[in-house]
């Protein structure tokens, strides 16, 4: 049987490596093919570079996200009453 590896970590079998590739790819991250031993086989490399989360500002990165996800939200009618609008 093929493992697949992602960041050294065991992700699953080749039949599974579909839509297991798919994160890597997008975060430019190299994914491993091993055998049952652990042998590394092969590696997959993502084509292109990955695009950022944020393409305007490639600094925002997951835990950002989560971060900003975990704050404070309010309704439109009190943004506007904050800003002065209403």
């Amino acid at each position: 049987m093929l493992m697949l590896y992602v960041g050294g970590k065991p992700a699953g079998t080749l039949a599974d490596a579909g839509p297991l590739l798919a994160e890597p790819a997008r975060d430019g991250r190299t994914a491993e093919f091993r055998d049952e031993a652990g042998v590394p086989l092969g590696t997959f490399t993502p084509r292109l570079p990955a695009e950022p989360l944020v393409p305007w500002d490639a600094s925002i990165d997951e835990a950002e996200i989560q971060r900003r996800l975990a704050g404070e939200f309010v309704s439109f009618a009190e943004f506007e009453r904050r800003l002065g609008l209403k």
